[in-house]
């Protein structure tokens, strides 16, 4: 039910000759022997996860197990360091590293790897795969238990902070480059940060289930928040550049996300009918009743989508089965449909009410318990000065 985003791969690459080539010929007071140890521990970093935590697009688990987390923020905030004393941020050939040639392949898997020269570009791939990791750690928890629900909701919170960040500080300006992969365009990365709001406001729901009392109102408020989140991600995968450049991946999610918005829409809908059964307006309760059976109908059209996309493509991976997500969906469906049978006959023989079109309702007023202001900072250890062992002192900063 919950989306693993997969993560970005690279070969294997010794990128200190090439950074020592681009020290040699670009500065005239420092050397690469200045700071060869430097670019050794740059080197073995970069081979820690592309050689060893980090060698498939789904090898979450292996990675975190191999302290891949750890490497990639180390490895980051060690490239930051890089990029504060002047090494080159763009791929331009009168002061980049002409010889320098990352490559990292799209984590979605539909293109083929776009080669760079700059060092930020390579920052921006390990942030990433940062997000990736967090999203990971956020969907795997057991959300079941209060303490599962609390770290998985700061885990998706955390995520959703690392791939805004990644958007807003590396890929919206000229870094990007003339033509990012598809995986770092404004589009894939705005989808996968409100996929972590939503995987996290998910989250709320839950633990506001779980309360000893079940308080309808507030439930159909964090509900409908659930679905504008699950619509706005819904909204980026269909965006003419995932769709051109990422068309299995624009279809699988845009399936999935579409199924869990319309779900959650049923559920809110479903929460108020409850407050209107409790205030005896039974008019309304029928209306909004027959707009979640509708819901479900939808909802369980587009899982099916999805199990058959995900079937025959591979593009996404989730937490669960498919046919748990249909048999909650389901599930819903028969408690509305019995309730609302039962209402309709209680109206038709006693109230009398005049049911009106679910349209000139009023709407529910959704509560985001991910808004920014809510979210966790972007995690330290991706900053240079959580560095134990500072590096590339010897070149001044710029």
């Amino acid at each position: 039910m919950l989306i693993i985003i997969p993560l970005k791969t690279s070969k294997q690459y010794d990128i200190r000759a090439p950074l020592a080539t681009w020290v040699d010929s670009s500065n005239p007071y420092i050397t690469s022997e200045h700071v060869r140890d430097d670019l050794v521990r740059l080197s073995s970093l970069r081979n820690c996860l592309t050689a060893g935590s980090i060698c498939t697009a789904y090898a979450h688990s292996a990675a975190i197990g191999a302290r891949g987390m750890e490497y990639c923020m180390e490895y980051h905030a060690c490239l930051l360091e890089a990029e504060k004393r002047g090494f080159p941020t763009v791929d331009d050939a009168m002061v980049g590293a002409k010889e320098l040639k990352i490559s990292w392949n799209c984590a979605f898997g539909e293109e083929e790897p776009i080669v760079r020269s700059n060092v930020r570009y390579e920052r921006a791939c390990v942030l990433f795969d940062v997000a990736s990791l967090q999203s990971f750690m956020g969907a795997t928890e057991d959300i079941s238990t209060k303490e599962g629900r609390s770290k998985a909701t700061k885990m998706f919170g955390m995520a959703a902070t690392t791939f805004g960040h990644l958007r807003r500080e590396l890929m919206d300006g000229e870094c990007r480059g003339e033509n990012p992969s598809a995986d770092l365009s404004s589009p894939a990365l705005r989808m996968c940060e409100h996929i972590n709001l939503a995987q996290g406001q998910y989250c709320a729901y839950e633990a506001a289930t779980n309360r000893p009392t079940q308080l309808h109102g507030l439930l159909g408020k964090i509900a409908a928040a659930t679905a504008d989140l699950y619509g706005s991600a819904l909204e980026y995968s269909q965006d003419p550049i995932l769709k051109a450049r990422l068309p299995d991946t624009s279809k699988s999610y845009g399936a999935h996300l579409k199924t869990m918005s319309i779900y959650f829409r049923a559920k809110a809908e479903y929460h108020q009918s409850q407050v209107c059964k409790a205030g005896h307006s039974y008019a309304e309760e029928i209306a909004r009743l027959r707009f979640v059976q509708s819901c479900c109908d939808d909802a369980l059209k587009y899982q099916s989508e999805t199990s058959v996309l995900a079937s025959s493509t591979g593009a996404i991976r989730t937490t669960g089965q498919g046919v748990a997500l249909a048999r909650d969906i389901d599930h819903l469906r028969r408690v509305v449909s019995g309730r609302k049978d039962a209402v309709e006959k209680e109206n038709r023989e006693i109230y009398m009410e005049i049911i009106i079109d679910h349209k000139d309702l009023e709407e529910i007023v959704p509560a985001n318990m991910m808004a920014e202001e809510k979210l966790p900072p972007l995690d330290e250890r991706l900053d240079p000065h959580s560095l134990t062992r500072p590096i590339f002192n010897t070149i001044p900063r710029i």
